[in-house]
């Protein structure tokens, strides 16, 4: 696993043609200049050689960013099947298949669109499953309008929760893992096919607790969903055992033997995802996170989701760049962007 850069060690500009959005750290973007790169944010601009330092929005003759996402999501989720990882059973959330009780239990009721394991419920009982119908019947037919949870202030704004629910949430089919404790792996990848980051984060688990997020704000005002939470990321509390150390606990061994970590099945995902990043580099960019959970009945990975923006807080801290302001993370980005960069360079010049 490669050390983080600084900007002044990338390498000089040889002519290539970088496609690199600004929201990202505008000190990368200002060292790529200074160091004599092209930089282009017009997808009209890109050429056959150019390399993908953050993701295109869109493109696939799509008109909506969504209808982008999906054709991206399918043709990615395609290419890993044929690697033979496969993601839960899932299926977009439709109401009336809920309240005809088509979901068989457990399962989770999950925002495709929220990242740090926020707004993803286990329906495990039947009282789950009538608090679910409960909620979202008195949530599809109703705008409501409520004071900011997440933001301090007084303004009222309006929520459209039938769209807001039929837009993001899907029904998942529940992956029972092989320990007391809530665990999922993260694999860091470069689009150069170099692996930068594997992690097992684990979370014991505990009663569900969101009051950061819309619906989770709005559930402790009516029926909780689930009373266990599944979630495992280090923003809700989680714990995270590196990969490839040389020196774990007692513990941290065990887990990660549960977890068939060192065989041939987990080589396969780390290397799909090393593959998928390097084929797909256009649409994720040149870094990609992807989350993996296993199933202890079947002895099998299945990919929860892939991030073309993912969380870089735990790799940083292991880096020893731990942040606590906004232009903190955003340098932590920019700098591992500019890790993976460096690699791309070697390999392609």
């Amino acid at each position: 696993m490669e050390r983080i850069i600084n900007y002044n060690e990338l390498p000089s500009s040889r002519g290539e043609t970088l496609y690199l959005k600004m929201e990202t750290d505008p000190k990368l973007y200002l060292s790529l200049m200074s160091k004599g790169y092209k930089l282009i944010q017009n997808i009209k601009d890109r050429d056959s050689k150019t390399i993908y330092v953050t993701g295109l929005r869109q493109t696939y003759g799509s008109y909506s960013f969504e209808d982008y996402r999906d054709k991206v999501n399918q043709k990615i989720e395609s290419s890993l099947e044929a690697k033979e990882i496969v993601k839960p059973k899932t299926v977009k959330f439709n109401y009336e298949d809920l309240i005809n009780h088509q979901y068989t239990l457990p399962f989770v009721f999950k925002n495709e669109n929220q990242n740090g394991g926020r707004e993803k419920f286990l329906i495990e009982t039947e009282k789950d499953y009538e608090n679910l119908i409960k909620t979202c019947t008195q949530l599809m037919n109703k705008k409501i309008y409520r004071f900011n949870p997440i933001e301090s202030s007084d303004k009222k704004y309006l929520i459209n929760y039938k769209n807001y629910i039929n837009d993001n949430f899907v029904i998942q089919e529940y992956i029972n893992t092989p320990s007391d404790y809530n665990t999922t792996i993260r694999v860091l990848t470069s689009s150069s096919n170099d692996l930068l980051y594997a992690a097992l984060k684990y979370k014991a688990q505990d009663r569900y607790k969101d009051d950061t997020t819309l619906l989770g704000h709005l559930l402790y005002d009516v029926y909780p969903l689930s009373t266990k939470s599944i979630v495992s990321n280090t923003l809700s509390g989680g714990k995270n055992i590196l990969i490839g150390d040389t020196n774990y606990r007692k513990f941290e061994k065990e887990l990660l033997e549960k977890h068939d970590i060192n065989s041939e099945k987990f080589d396969r995902v780390v290397s799909a995802s090393q593959d998928i990043n390097e084929e797909f580099e256009p649409e994720l960019g040149i870094i990609c996170g992807f989350d993996y959970i296993y199933d202890q009945e079947k002895e099998k990975w299945y990919l929860l989701e892939y991030h073309s923006k993912p969380m870089l807080g735990d790799y940083s801290k292991r880096q020893g760049m731990s942040y606590i302001t906004k232009e903190d993370r955003l340098e932590a980005d920019g700098r591992i962007r500019a890790t993976a960069l460096s690699l791309k360079l070697k390999k392609t010049r």
